[in-house]
């Protein structure tokens, strides 16, 4: 049943607006795709000669993300040589995935590279900090290692859906289902975040009242 049926049918039609805007006040917006890591090592930014912080972007570790098209949340495996960027070869550094005026932005990333983490292949980048006043703060709070959290926003461009108890084979490689492994994606920007509020436990919990 197509996404907006479904909702103006069911009762909770009140409760799916309250999710949906708690999605964009994270700023995962209708299309769009968030993932956000747990304070650890593998998610940390080094400094580089030139100012910069190399940072592990994502990794293939499967991470449960909110799925606009099943209206749940999903486990997704994002593959690391499935990653594409835009023709200038970079992204904006958002605070916190807010793109609702120029001052969210904070700087840019670039020259991104394959790596790994742990057992997860993964993708990096270099993260370049603007010279205005605030952008300068949250640079001193990376320095100061405060901030250690980043998230990837990004587009799907081509994915599987795998269900339970089945397994596909994905560039070469076997997956085994309930899991979406998207295999090719636009990263769009990539953000710094504090420890806080779990925005996603919040739309979990309001999910469950669904019953969907």
């Amino acid at each position: 049943m197509p996404f907006l049926q479904r909702k103006q049918s069911t009762p909770h039609y009140k409760l799916r607006s309250e999710i949906e805007q708690l999605l964009r006040t994270a700023g995962i917006h209708t299309g769009m795709w968030a993932r956000s890591g747990n304070l650890q090592e593998s998610k940390r930014a080094t400094p580089t000669e030139d100012g910069g912080f190399e940072w592990v972007l994502t990794t293939e570790k499967p991470t449960l993300v909110w799925d606009w098209k099943r209206w749940e949340f999903v486990y997704e495996v994002l593959l690391a040589d499935g990653m594409l960027v835009p023709a200038n070869g970079q992204v904006v550094l958002l605070d916190s995935h807010s793109r609702y005026s120029v001052k969210d932005v904070l700087g840019h990333v670039r020259d991104f590279s394959e790596t790994d983490a742990g057992e997860y292949a993964a993708r990096s980048g270099i993260v370049y900090f603007a010279e205005d006043a605030d952008s300068q703060a949250a640079k001193q709070k990376v320095e100061g290692r405060h901030i250690t959290d980043g998230s990837v926003g990004y587009k799907q461009i081509k994915s599987i859906w795998i269900p339970e108890g089945d397994e596909a084979s994905v560039r070469g490689r076997t997956f085994e289902g309930p899991l979406r492994v998207t295999y090719e994606w636009s990263l769009m920007e990539f953000s710094i975040t504090p420890i806080g509020a779990d925005v996603l436990a919040k739309v979990r919990d309001l999910h469950s009242l669904c019953g969907a």
